[in-house]
Order: structure tokens, then sequence, then C-alpha cells
């Protein structure tokens, strides 16, 4: 008799564990399926912030290249009329030079 309760107490031993690990297994499912929600909104979140990072770079490169092409041109311009202010000093000056010979 004493061993059938030795017996029985060891089974109910057994199943209060079991019945404590089934509860962990379930509570672990719970918090492993949380963390896969978790973990994808986070990689949605993550592909958005990719994609206007992306969008935000192609719109960077196009004012850029905008700001390059005016900036070249007006860097050509500025060059011809540096010339064209060169050219107009030295006619002047040549103008000044004949204009003193004439009075001579």
């Amino acid at each position: 008799q004493v061993s059938q309760n030795e017996l029985h107490w060891f089974h109910q031993d057994s199943e209060a564990q079991m019945k404590k690990w089934q509860q962990e297994k379930k509570e672990n499912r719970e918090n492993l399926k949380a963390l896969r929600g978790t973990a994808k909104k986070h990689s949605e979140s993550n592909e958005r912030y990719l994609k206007a990072i992306d969008e935000k770079q192609k719109q960077y490169n196009a004012s850029l290249n905008t700001f390059l092409e005016t900036s070249n041109k007006f860097a050509s311009e500025k060059g011809k009329l540096e010339e064209l202010i060169k050219k107009s000093q030295d006619d002047s000056q040549e103008c000044e030079k004949r204009a003193v010979k004439a009075e001579v």
C-alpha cells in the first residue's frame, strides 16, 4: 500500500509537471506568434522606409543634376561675358589711344 501511495503521488507529480509544461508550451507558442507578428511589422516598415529612401535619393540626384547643369550653364555664360568685357575694355583703350593721337 505504501508503494501504491508513492506511485499515486508520483503520478500526481507527473501530471502536475505535465500540465505545467503544457502551459509553458502554450505561452511560448503565443509569445512566438506575437514576436513573428512584430517581426513582420518591422520588416514591412523597413521595406517602406527603404522605398522612401530610394525615392528621396532619386529626387536628390535629379535636383543635383539640374543644379549642376544650371551652374555649368551660368559659368559658361559668365566666362563669355568676362571675355566680352575684356574685349570691350581693350576696344575702349584702343579708342582712347586713337583719340589722343587724333588730338595731337
